[in-house]
């Protein structure tokens, strides 16, 4: 999509402002205050975890407007059912930086009543969501809320997609961020997927979000179990949530 003059004036006053934080907390602050600024964005969230679903569980998201209140609902009751935590949404993100929910189609179930039933009914109209790729392969996710029938234009989410990739690369220069030490053992692309059978999801499933054969995931996840030393995917997934929480409290 062809974006005006003004989409890129958006994406480099937020880059500007944010370019003076120095750690990724002062990043968050100084971010929700820019999007506010250049797109009227009163209600948002940023999300830290270690894999793209874990993030929705972050026990200390920065939040403003309307979020703020509902957030305790929504960490007790709704996070894992957050239209943007399906492998749909996962997939979309992977070759777009930032979409909003209209772009799902053929949400599962849990996640049209997540709509209906949370965003809806706390008058959350909209949502869309950026993802960023913090240092050591921590993934964030900023969401964005309208509490006025009053979706982001294509243009928008367009320009929110440059800014994630500028931000990504931005994010990764910051101190201070740790690394999960079972990604030091595996490459990129085995963390990629290592992430998404952390979150659960079949092979299959994985399949279909990197573009694989299910044959070639079978192997990949064979490979990794072998690497990290653990002998199955229950095991794997204790040892992320072991790094999460260890983490958390350094």
């Amino acid at each position: 999509m062809a974006l005006s003059a003004q989409d890129y004036d958006r994406v480099f006053s937020i880059l500007d402002y944010c370019s003076t934080a120095k750690t990724l907390d002062e990043l968050k602050r100084l971010l929700m205050v820019a999007l506010y600024e250049n797109y009227r964005c009163p209600n948002t969230t940023f999300l830290v975890g270690p894999t793209f679903t874990t993030a929705f569980a972050d026990p200390n998201p920065v939040t403003t407007g309307r979020i703020t209140p509902i957030l305790d609902e929504y960490q007790a009751r709704w996070y894992l059912d957050d239209v943007f935590a399906t492998a749909q949404s996962r997939a979309t993100l992977l070759s777009s930086p930032a979409i909003a929910h209209t772009q799902l189609a053929n949400v599962p179930s849990q996640s049209a009543t997540y709509l209906r039933d949370f965003l809806y009914r706390k008058r959350l109209y909209s949502a869309s969501v950026m993802h960023l790729e913090l240092a050591h392969g921590v993934h964030g996710l900023v969401g964005i809320f309208d509490s006025e029938g009053k979706d982001l234009s294509a243009s928008d989410i367009a320009g929110l997609g440059i800014l994630g990739r500028q931000l990504s690369l931005f994010c990764q220069t910051l101190p201070g961020q740790r690394s999960p030490s079972w990604r030091e053992k595996l490459t990129p692309r085995q963390i990629d997927l290592a992430e998404l059978l952390a979150d659960g999801h079949t092979n299959d499933e994985i399949a279909v979000i990197l573009s694989l054969s299910p044959d070639t995931v079978k192997k990949y996840v064979s490979r990794i179990l072998a690497l990290v030393h653990v002998r199955n995917r229950a095991e794997f997934v204790k040892l992320v949530y072991e790094h999460k929480l260890a983490d958390q409290r350094a």
